[in-house]
């Protein structure tokens, strides 16, 4: 007698989403290897036999999973990220232009086999007349769920170790999707519906403010994807700084440890008072304290101003900026033409149109991946650099190390800018990028050590150092420290001028 129509959609499905464990799977002994993938196949069924009963809900809800499991595992499977609700997050937020660049044509193809497939899942499904018998999904769930809890239970014993990455419901496709799905659309709720943040200018310690003689202008530029290791003047073997490595007034505090490796969790916290242990963004960033103290403020973006700029992560923390500036404001270059010098003479007229005390806050391009798309001709000093896909990593790495030449020629045209000024420029990486490392590309991934290593870079005008020399020797004396991106806030106000008592902020200069 053939097998009901049912039974074989929802074994093929089974057998599918064990496949998208191939990497796990891959690292197992052959025996490691049958047993995890026969648990797995099991297990699917099992769960998928039971739910088959809510016909019309699963045979929209599990082509959907199943669609978002296999572009998830091509993920996984060729640049080692894995789904997770920061991804996600990423996702939602990212641009077209953004989104254009990374769609590489094996990325298409997994997309375009995700829809086909998920597809045929859905028609299958709707064609179940009659869902398997209850009895043998259950007994074997009461068979299996024993085994994960164990494997969890004594995730040190060395069986675990290996069994338990390929078939935990934690990592193992549709489940993981499905609680990346689960922790995202919480914190899209928490995010959506919590309080906006309050003015810095409002915050519990006490501020002293001294004026200088000439007027200040402090400059605060944040980088993308940069990192620490891939610059010259941090011992890089290859000159990617040529003119920053010029530069007398230069200090460079080598790598720093970011709050994340990704941008939406970065940025606000780079300017805020935010803390690595108390990572809550509770406040705008350091702008609307600088108003408070009769600063004029700029905001400078890379990014486009859309309909939905205001709630972003990264721009709901701009406070009282009295100039937001966004790229389709001053260019009509769309997103793969767009190179940060762009940005150049924007800066110069936020400069030529205001006096007295200010600050500006520069949010670059930096080395966002397509590296090859973030740095004109001039800056193309290692070939070949052109890619299509990771396989050459020698090129990849090209690219990104020419992107970072271009991020120390505008770091350079600026220093020139307010050389003969009162003026402090300010310099950090939201966030580092993996390279190949052990398989990994791009960021987004937390536990990865060079996708938290960023530069941090003070340069200094001649000026600046005549009228505060206690904060250029304070500056001086904490290169070779351990430092993060806890400094950020409390450094760029005192380094302002303002004094932060009563704070457990890791400040440069207490009074």
């Amino acid at each position: 007698m053939a097998p009901s129509r049912p039974n074989i959609t929802l074994s093929l499905l089974a057998v599918a989403f064990a496949c998208m464990m191939y990497v796990p799977l891959s690292r197992l002994t052959p025996a490691y290897a049958f047993f995890a993938f026969s648990y797995l196949v099991l297990f699917n069924y099992s769960i998928f036999s039971i739910a088959i009963r809510l016909k019309k809900i699963v045979s929209i809800l599990l082509p959907v999973i199943f669609c978002m499991s296999l572009v998830g595992a091509y993920l996984y499977t060729f640049l080692n990220i894995k789904i997770s609700d920061n991804l996600l997050f990423l996702l939602l937020e990212t641009t077209t232009g953004e989104a254009n660049e990374a769609l590489t044509p094996g990325f298409i193809l997994s997309i375009v086999t995700a829809l086909a497939l998920s597809i045929a899942a859905h028609i299958g499904i709707k064609k179940c007349e009659t869902p398997p018998k209850l009895k043998w999904p259950i007994i074997l769930l009461l068979l299996l769920i024993p085994i994960n809890i164990a494997l969890s239970k004594f995730s040190k014993h060395p069986i675990a170790k290996q069994l338990r990455p390929a078939i935990a419901t934690k990592y193992a496709f549709p489940f993981c999707v499905i609680d990346s799905v689960a922790n995202f659309s919480i914190r899209w709720v928490q995010y959506k519906t919590r309080p906006k943040p309050q003015s810095s200018a409002l915050l519990e310690s006490e501020y002293v403010f001294q004026k200088q003689s000439d007027p200040l202008t402090l400059i605060f530029i944040i980088g993308e994807s940069a990192r620490a290791d891939h610059f010259q003047i941090n011992g890089y073997g290859r000159n990617t700084t040529p003119r920053l490595s010029k530069e007398k007034n230069v200090i460079t505090y080598g790598g720093i440890k970011s709050f994340a490796a990704m941008t939406r969790v970065s940025v606000p916290a780079m300017l805020t008072p935010a803390t690595s242990k108390k990572p809550n963004i509770k406040t705008n960033s350091f702008l609307d304290l600088f108003v408070k103290y009769g600063f004029s403020t700029a905001w400078i973006s890379a990014n486009s101003r859309v309909a939905y700029s205001s709630d972003m992560p990264t721009t709901r923390i701009m406070g009282n900026a009295q100039q937001t500036i966004f790229r389709n404001d001053f260019t009509t270059a769309d997103y793969s033409e767009f190179r940060d010098e762009m940005m150049v003479p924007v800066v110069q007229k936020v400069l030529a149109s205001t006096q007295g005390n200010r600050v500006i806050v520069v949010h670059t391009r930096g080395s966002h991946f397509n590296y090859s798309t973030k740095y004109s001709a001039k800056y193309r000093t290692f070939t070949p650099d052109k890619y299509k896909s990771y396989s050459n990593l020698g090129t990849v790495i090209n690219a990104y190390d020419n992107s970072i030449i271009a991020t120390d020629g505008f770091l350079a045209n600026v220093y020139d800018m307010v050389k003969e000024q009162n003026a402090l420029v300010i310099y950090s990486s939201d966030h580092g990028e993996s390279l190949g490392e052990d398989g990994i590309f791009m960021h987004g991934n937390d536990k990865r050590p060079e996708q938290r290593n960023v530069p941090f870079i003070v340069w200094y005008s001649d000026k600046y150092a005549e009228l505060n020399p206690t904060y250029v020797a304070a500056l001086k004396d904490q290169v070779g420290k351990r430092l993060s991106h806890d400094v950020l806030f409390p450094w760029t106000v005192n380094l302002g001028g303002i004094t932060l008592k009563n704070t457990s902020l890791p400040v440069l200069i207490a009074n």
